[in-house]
């Protein structure tokens, strides 16, 4: 089992786009009985455990600090008022090291939110409680020894800044007024309404996890009589040329990208994707195989909008052929029946505690 994940994870690592996305060419099966080439292993009736999802609080105050954070209002920082960390201030500064200034060390008008980390150590602190109008604010600072200019690297400078402006994100209050921006009643029902949408999100990956540990449970149980060998050359082909083109878009030789990779000679990378073609081919197999024995398929209609669907991630049938050698409607169809064959096996799992 660990050496078909070494060989799978080679496959993706190579820019494939993703298990199933090299599945669905019907032409390279025309002919082909699934039955003829695999012995399927067992797919209805797998153990998996009950779910078990719970929301913390923690988990609670993330999603409402996160709302109220996108909710926040740019306000300006009034002459006169401190700044806070956090703020963005609108600074001139001189930097000085032994008396004089140091080139990329000023500049006016610079828009700086303090807390970023954006300038040495020192700088932005130095700030913090500083009034918008001060001006003439002195920073003794150090530069740190692995500093990007060699000549500052450790060494003592003088900054002096002056602040121009500064703005705050404010954000709103939490109360019934912000739940109903939102679009709920009151706190309570924006509460609940949170704690369902993350209970939800949490369930469907749960869901997900035992979808994809069931399918590692049908590959694993499934023989492969033999391979239709068309099919794996097919494969074989598509995965060698994506790493011509990884070596050509990288400007450098097929031998330095299998090096990248740990590939020896091309000797053993031949290895590696005939087995990882193998396995692929295996997968399309048993997806195809359980899709007819449970008369599982996909209406005109569900292809259609799955390639729209595709197309306005900005898919095409050129990048995909590219990428996979099948075209949108191949894509869309092996895509849809792979779903609905992990939702064929979960739902008839047999759940234990």
């Amino acid at each position: 089992m660990k050496r078909k994940i070494s060989v799978l994870g080679f496959c993706m690592i190579i820019g494939l786009v993703m298990l199933i996305s090299g599945c669905g060419q019907k032409d390279i099966y025309d002919g082909i009985n699934p039955g003829d080439y695999i012995k399927a292993g067992k797919y209805k009736g797998l153990e998996t455990e009950k779910i078990k999802v719970e929301v913390t609080k923690q988990e609670m105050g993330d999603e409402i600090s996160g709302a109220l954070k996108s909710a926040a209002e740019t306000k300006k920082v009034g002459k006169g008022k401190s700044v806070e960390d956090g703020d963005t201030v609108n600074i001139n500064y001189v930097g000085r090291l032994n008396g004089k200034k140091f080139e990329g060390g000023s500049a006016d008008k610079y828009d700086l939110t303090l807390g970023s980390g954006t300038f040495i150590d020192g700088f932005e602190d130095g700030l913090v409680g500083k009034k918008v109008g001060e001006k003439n604010i002195r920073l003794n600072l150090t530069f740190p020894e692995d500093y990007s200019t060699e000549n500052l690297r450790g060494k003592d400078v003088v900054f002096t800044v002056s602040i121009n402006s500064a703005t705050r994100q404010v954000q709103p209050e939490y109360d019934d007024n912000f739940a109903k921006a939102q679009g709920y009643d009151s706190v309570e029902a924006y509460e609940k309404a949170v704690e369902e949408k993350i209970y939800n999100t949490k369930k469907e990956e749960e869901q997900s996890n035992q979808k994809n540990m069931l399918w590692s449970g049908v590959l694993e149980n499934t023989k492969v009589k033999k391979y239709p060998e068309d099919v794996v050359k097919h494969y074989k082909d598509v995965f060698s040329a994506q790493i011509d083109e990884q070596a050509e878009s990288g400007d450098v030789k097929r031998t330095q990208i299998l090096s990248m990779y740990g590939v020896k000679n091309e000797k053993e990378l031949d290895k590696m994707i005939e087995e990882s073609a193998q396995l692929l081919v295996k997968q399309e197999l048993i997806i195809e195989y359980i899709a007819e024995t449970e008369k599982l398929t996909n209406s005109d209609d569900e292809i259609k909008n799955t390639v729209e669907s595709l197309k306005n991630q900005g898919y095409d049938d050129e990048k995909v052929e590219k990428e996979t050698g099948r075209n949108l409607e191949q894509y869309a169809h092996i895509s849809l029946l792979y779903q609905k064959v992990q939702d064929f096996i979960f739902e008839n799992a047999k759940v234990v505690d």
